[in-house]
């Protein structure tokens, strides 16, 4: 497979560009295939490293060159009259939907609302001006927030015209060591649009996915209440990996587990192996692990060490495996 098709692939599966399968997945065995909730070009380059999403946020990419950080305040006056909510029912944003289920006939198809709620709002409000709304302005926050679930909404009703499998929440509200706010401001604000969320997506057959990066240990327990099925990523850097798989087995799934912060890019082939034989043993323990590396795999992994990590999991036997691991 030549290195346009590979790119071509990595922009996005679309129309007459659609490949019958991505070479990089069936090498790394992947399960799960990916749609985003956009369209394919609504995010443009409106200036060198600068670019603009559909809620007219400018994302700067000259430093950070994969998601960038917000260059404008699109909510500057902390009141509403700056928010232009996207059109949920645009065909364009679902034109891409069909071509890649059809092109991943045996994966599992997650639809991808990346910035479902906390990280759209900080990312038209600035992160310092929502966080001080928590306290100062509420009923301005709550507005928001219902503006932003009612747009999810509607958009994962239209999904229900394709044959996908779950829905995957992109929502960071962790650091390394906690909550980037108190528990009881994530239960005020943010679960109750979740629960609304959740249980939508469960009346149309879906499974619900969480990705939020850090340590937010201390609202699993709300999360598993309002019906999440798979947390993701699952960093061992900030959680105990077989104590929370104990404490939530048969309750929740978790999905990542081998580090790319220590193990894979710093760590010998024989660590790598030995990382994921144990996550393995747990899985076989406890159930609910969708294994792979906790997040998207830095450029700092030395090659062997993937090969080994490829190699140690490909290498169980379906007897070992089979009815424990997800």
């Amino acid at each position: 497979m030549d290195d346009l098709r590979l790119t071509r692939n990595r922009q996005g599966v679309f129309s007459s560009s659609v490949l019958k399968y991505n070479p990089l997945d069936d090498f790394f065995g992947n399960h799960l295939a990916y749609i985003r909730n956009r369209g394919l070009n609504s995010v443009r380059e409106v200036e060198p490293g600068l670019w603009r999403d559909e809620w007219n946020v400018l994302w700067d990419r000259t430093i950070d060159k994969d998601i960038g950080t917000p260059a404008n305040c699109v909510l500057d006056s902390g009141d509403l009259q700056g928010l232009s909510v996207p059109d949920p029912d645009d065909p364009e944003r679902f034109a891409h939907c069909r071509p890649i289920v059809e092109a991943n006939p045996s994966r599992y198809i997650l639809s991808k609302f990346s910035y479902s709620l906390f990280e759209r709002s900080w990312s038209l409000r600035g992160m310092e001006n929502l966080m001080i709304d928590f306290l100062q302005h509420p009923s301005f926050v709550d507005e928001l927030f219902r503006r932003i679930c009612e747009f999810n909404l509607a958009v994962m009703k239209n999904l229900s015209q394709f044959p996908i499998d779950g829905i995957y929440f992109g929502d960071d509200w962790g650091s390394q060591r906690a909550l980037l706010m108190s528990p009881d401001i994530w239960r005020r604000f943010i679960k109750p649009h979740l629960k609304v969320m959740y249980d939508q997506a469960h009346r149309q057959g879906y499974d619900v996915f969480i990705h939020s990066c850090g340590d937010i240990s201390a609202i699993l327990d709300d999360l598993v209440e309002i019906g999440l099925n798979v947390f993701n990523p699952f960093q061992p850097e900030v959680m105990h990996i077989e104590q929370m798989m104990k404490r939530y087995s048969g309750r929740l799934a978790f999905y990542g587990s081998l580090s790319i912060q220590n193990t894979l890019p710093f760590g010998t082939a024989e660590n790598v192996k030995d990382e994921v034989d144990r996550r393995l043993s747990s899985a076989r323990r406890y159930g609910g692990l969708i294994i792979s590396p906790s997040h998207d795999m830095p450029l700092d992994i030395p090659l062997e060490n993937i090969l080994v990590m490829l190699e140690t999991l490909k290498n169980q036997s379906p007897q070992q495996t089979k009815g424990r691991e997800t």
